[in-house]
């Protein structure tokens, strides 16, 4: 790098384009077949949240100006498992996000030509992760004059159903299920994560130490604007039950006040901006998979570099991944999925921040979190209680993809030698699994049948816990010996 280049509307535009992708144009119509009209508010909820967790990344990020974000910041605050487990968090995050991104390109490419969803987006994901193995980033001026352009025709829009839209069920906002407006909003958080990639690029800000915190603020704010206005105009031109039977509400509304023409350029903006979208997020999780393999948390060979410079090893991992996700074609559900990391992160870089004030007290803040611990426990609250208004599905798989980063460490980290950890993880794996299963029977997702009397989902919960008293024995137990004689393998 020749030094640092961004700017404080560099900053902006790359948070605001980061997050405005595909979410206000296919979470819409979803947020409004759960929520009804009180989805706006669901807005302004998952902005309230997301201010939170800025501010308190905001701290993070200027105390620690290194690219790399939340598992950077677990690795200065903790020791032991918790870095490996929110870079394996992250990494699930960006993978699914890519996901999300592929399925994306694929619905707006399907509006164009008829293509199958699934296969689309499985290509999209292999012509992304060519272009990251020959090296071809995203340039950030041509990603500014497409933000831009998308911000002007959504102004655009939003300008036209002001004579033409029916403003009168906007008294109505504030009745409705209160359940499904805050469920909806950790499935819209989402739409507000682009501030994350400001932090990723912090090495390249100018006085980042000055810069960052307004560029969080700037940007929550902005898209805050944007995604309250554009769902208020779709509101007003398309009725409830067409907002929800969607696939696009935007542009259906977009098509009623501009015409075709009007659907024509969103969908054709929309397209350039996911595809973008897409090739930033699957740098991220290449990067994620690249940095734990180079600090040992995982196999060395995925920090290996290829004759491009690039980690191919990285980038086919993620890929492989990414691919089965987008195979599912279920764009609700990969958004939760999606969420459901993002939280998990948060919730443990809210953590680190407290950990950090606690056990570092001299380490220089330029920026401080207002009402210090009220903030970062708030962020942390709200992360848990943000996840367990997710769909079931979604948890069980977040938490499977957790158990499995546990069994993951335990294999790797520690070693192969040390088989009663290992067969504790195992177990621990299994245990919490039987324990999701239980409570999935429980209500009334799964079904398991009965023979006479007995009912087997008692039994499942008694193996949970018998499974569980078993793992923590061999854990704790086992694993204190291997670090009182040393031979845990250290990350390097």
């Amino acid at each position: 790098m020749a030094g640092r280049e961004l700017s404080l509307f560099d900053c902006v535009m790359l948070g605001v384009g980061s997050a405005l992708g595909p979410e206000i144009f296919l979470l819409l119509g979803l947020a409004g077949s759960l929520a009804g009209i009180q989805a706006v508010l669901s807005i302004v909820i998952a902005f309230v949240l997301a201010l939170l967790v800025g501010l308190c990344y905001a701290e993070l990020a200027t105390a620690i100006p290194t690219s790399g974000e939340d598992y950077i910041f677990a690795r200065r605050a903790f020791k032991g498992m918790l870095p490996f487990i929110i870079g394996w968090i992250v990494w699930f995050g960006n993978i699914v996000y890519s996901a999300f991104n592929a399925i994306a390109v694929a619905y707006f490419l399907k509006l164009l030509v008829p293509v199958p969803v699934g296969l689309t987006a499985i290509t999209f994901v292999a012509a992304a992760g060519l272009l990251i193995y020959l090296g071809m980033s995203t340039l950030k001026r041509v990603q500014n004059v497409m933000v831009a352009g998308l911000v002007i025709l959504l102004a655009l829009f939003v300008y036209s159903t002001v004579s033409l839209g029916d403003w009168s069920y906007i008294s109505g906002l504030a009745s409705g299920d209160w359940r499904a407006t805050f469920s909806t909003a950790a499935l819209l958080f989402i739409a507000f994560i682009g501030f994350e990639d400001i932090i990723s690029v912090s090495s390249e800000i100018k006085e980042p130490k000055k810069t960052l915190p307004y560029a969080i603020v700037i940007t929550l704010l902005v898209l805050l604007a944007i995604y309250v206005s554009v769902s208020l105009a779709v509101f007003a031109v398309l009725p409830l039950s067409a907002v929800a039977a969607s696939e696009n509400a935007v542009l259906d509304a977009a098509n009623v006040s501009l015409g075709a023409n009007g659907r024509l350029l969103f969908t054709l903006a929309g397209l350039l901006a996911i595809i973008t979208s897409l090739n930033a997020a699957m740098t991220a999780a290449t990067m994620n998979a690249f940095a734990l393999g180079r600090d040992g948390y995982l196999p060395r060979k995925l920090a290996a570099l290829s004759r491009y410079g690039t980690a191919s090893n990285a980038i086919l991992a993620s890929a492989v991944v990414i691919i089965v996700f987008a195979a599912t074609e279920a764009v609700a559900f990969v958004a939760y999925l999606t969420d459901f990391a993002y939280f998990m992160a948060i919730a443990i870089s809210s953590y680190a921040l407290i950990t950090l004030r606690k056990n570092q007290p001299s380490l220089e803040r330029p920026f401080v979190v207002p009402f210090y611990p009220y903030i970062p426990s708030m962020a942390i609250a709200m992360s848990i209680i943000a996840i367990f208004f997710m769909h079931p599905q979604s948890l069980l798989i977040g938490t499977l993809w957790l158990m499995a980063g546990l069994l993951a460490y335990y294999l790797y980290v520690i070693g192969l030698n040390r088989l009663k950890i290992a067969l504790g993880g195992v177990l621990l794996f299994f245990a919490v699994s039987s324990l999701i299963l239980y409570l999935m029977i429980d209500a009334g997702l799964f079904y398991l049948p009965k023979i006479d009397s007995f009912n087997p989902n008692g039994a499942v919960l008694l193996a949970s816990i018998a499974l569980f008293a078993s793992s923590l024995h061999l854990i704790l137990f086992t694993g204190k010996k291997a670090e009182l004689s040393g031979e845990q393998r250290q990350p390097g």
